[in-house]
């Protein structure tokens, strides 16, 4: 009886080589489908209007608001056309040069500001540690879109304000996570054996202790840029964006409120945009995450 329950349960149960297979699939397929999509939409960010079937500002009002698929005399339109009869695929692609550009300069510059001052009072401890804290605390206490739209408002929308303002959002939680890390790397033996050694502290920080927090900053700084695209896009639904040639997501997202009824396509299209370049960021960093930190 037990024999035949035995072979039964092994009958039933995976073999190693399945499990594998499975666990392979469960965990690199996605990520290599978000790596292509990330890749896809740098090439996007590199030559969008290149890779644009039609101008992204010409208008034709006889084909307003037309269903993806459609035809007219400028040719096919893949999803559709907007209000104003621009096809919807070149708005989108022309879009996403700006809004890729802007988050990933405000995701470096942020990321930047945040390790240095995170591996500097981290490093220094005492009051500059503790002030560093404090800050962030003020800072996270407060809703950031509204700190964002009172600066963007009042000073107006430009290229570099938003950047700024977007940086600003970012070194927060890089600020806090590197500085507790450093803290705890400064306590290792090694490191103390250097100090001893009256090592500089540029050489302890930047040979010895940046290597072991840069898996955190990394993953950290791809969280940033998802984080970034969304409040950009922000930025632009309600009107705050950076001038351009184009309308970027945020801004055909707003266009495209009045027609839900009628036109869906023109909010679901660049919805879609942002929704996948988010997920696909966010899924690389947690695959790099799991690959610097098994455990």
């Amino acid at each position: 009886m037990t024999t035949t329950l035995e072979a039964n349960a092994s009958k039933a149960r995976p073999s190693v080589g399945v499990r594998r297979f499975r666990g392979v699939l469960r965990h690199r397929v996605p990520t290599v489908i978000a790596v292509l999509m990330v890749a896809a939409f740098a090439v996007i960010t590199v030559a969008g209007d290149k890779l644009a079937p039609m101008d992204a500002g010409a208008q034709h009002l006889r084909g307003r608001l037309l269903p993806p698929g459609s035809r007219t005399a400028a040719g096919s339109h893949l999803f559709g056309t907007d209000a104003l009869g621009r096809d919807l695929w070149s708005l989108v692609l022309a879009g996403a040069q700006t809004i890729v550009v802007q988050a990933a300069l405000a995701v470096v510059i942020g990321t930047a500001v945040g390790a240095l001052l995170g591996l500097y009072c981290g490093y220094r401890g005492g009051r500059l540690g503790d002030l560093l804290i404090l800050l962030t605390n003020l800072q996270l206490s407060f809703p950031f879109f509204l700190l964002a739209l009172a600066v963007v408002g009042i000073l107006g929308a430009s290229f570099w304000l938003v950047v700024f303002v977007v940086a600003l959002a970012s070194w927060v939680e890089i600020a806090r996570v590197v500085h507790i890390e450093t803290r705890e790397v400064c306590q290792l033996e090694y490191i103390l054996a250097v100090r001893v050694m009256r090592g500089s502290g540029l050489r302890i920080v930047f040979r010895h202790i940046l290597p072991n927090v840069a898996s955190s900053i990394l993953v950290l700084g791809a969280l940033a840029f998802g984080n970034a695209i969304v409040i950009i896009s922000g930025l632009g639904f309600i009107g705050l964006s950076a001038p351009s040639a184009s309308p970027g997501w945020g801004e055909i997202l707003s266009d495209g409120r009045d027609y839900m009824a009628s036109a869906w396509w023109i909010t679901i299209t660049p919805g879609i945009a942002i929704f996948l370049l988010v997920l696909s960021v966010n899924i690389i960093s947690e695959a790099v995450r799991d690959r610097l930190s098994p455990n």
